[in-house]
C-alpha cells in the first residue's frame, strides 16, 4: 500500500533541488547549442580533416549511452587536463555534469541543425550575397530566421530529453533531484523506495510538461513570424 504522506513530504524535499537541476540543464543547453552550430558548420562547409574528426565525434556520442559519456568525462577529463597543469578534484561535479551533457547533446543537436540548414534553397544564399550582405549578415538575417522554425520542434524535444537525462547524474554524486532522492532512500535505510521514486517522477513530469508547453508556444510564435515575412 502506497503511503501518500511520504510522497507528499518527499515532493517538498525534492522540490528544493529543482532550481539546481534546471540550472545544470540550462547551461548545458546553451553550451551544447553553441557547439552544435560549430559542428554543423564544419560538416556543411566540409572543412578538411576537421570534418572527419567531427564525423568520428558524432558517431561516438550518438551511438553510445549518456551514462557512458558521464563516466568518461568524470574519470577521463582530469587525466586529459592534468598534463596542462589543470587539476580537477571530485568536488567539481557541476563541471563534469555540464561537460558530459553538453558533449552528448551537441552531437544530437548538430544532426538536427544541419538538415534544417541544408533545406534552405541555395538561391537564397546567392540572392543575399548579390544584395551586398556579408557572409555573417546573410546567415544571421536571412538563413537563420528560416532554419529556426524548421529545427525548433526537434530541438525542443532534444532539450526535454536533456532535462530527463540529468536524472542519471547521481552516479557521480551530484545532488540534483534524483541524487537527493537516492540520499533520502539511503538515509531511510531503503524504506519507502517506491514512494520516493514516484515523488521524483512527478517532479520530472511537471518540469518536462512545462518544457513541452514552452516549446509549443515558441513553435507558434515562429510560425506567426514566418507568415509575416
Amino acid at each position: 500500500m502506497l503511503d501518500i504522506t511520504v510522497i507528499w513530504k518527499t515532493l517538498g524535499r525534492l522540490a528544493t533541488r529543482v532550481p539546481y537541476t534546471i540550472t545544470i540543464a540550462f547551461v548545458s543547453i546553451l553550451i551544447s547549442t553553441a557547439l552544435a552550430i560549430l559542428l554543423s558548420m564544419i560538416k556543411i562547409k566540409k572543412v578538411k580533416i576537421a570534418s572527419a574528426l567531427v564525423e568520428l565525434y558524432l558517431s561516438f556520442f550518438r551511438s553510445t549511452p549518456g551514462l557512458i559519456h558521464i563516466l568518461l568525462v568524470y574519470y577521463g577529463l582530469p587525466l586529459v587536463l592534468k598534463p596542462f597543469g589543470i587539476i580537477l578534484d571530485a568536488s567539481g561535479k557541476d563541471l563534469y555534469s555540464i561537460a558530459a551533457l553538453s558533449l552528448s547533446y551537441a552531437a544530437n543537436l548538430s544532426e538536427i541543425l544541419r538538415p534544417a540548414y541544408l533545406s534552405i534553397d541555395k538561391g537564397q544564399h546567392e540572392a543575399a550575397l548579390c544584395a551586398g550582405l556579408s557572409g555573417f549578415q546573410k546567415e544571421y538575417r536571412i538563413i537563420l530566421p528560416q532554419v529556426i522554425p524548421i529545427a525548433l520542434p526537434a530541438m525542443g524535444n532534444a532539450f526535454i530529453e536533456l532535462i530527463k537525462d540529468t536524472s542519471i547524474l547521481f552516479v557521480i554524486g551530484l545532488t540534483d533531484i534524483m541524487g537527493s532522492a537516492k540520499n533520502i532512500i539511503t538515509n531511510g535505510l531503503g524504506i519507502n523506495k517506491v514512494e520516493i521514486y514516484i515523488a521524483a517522477g512527478l517532479i520530472y513530469l511537471v518540469i518536462t510538461t512545462v518544457g513541452n508547453w514552452g516549446n509549443h508556444f515558441l513553435e507558434i510564435k515562429c510560425q506567426k513570424v514566418k507568415k509575416h515575412q
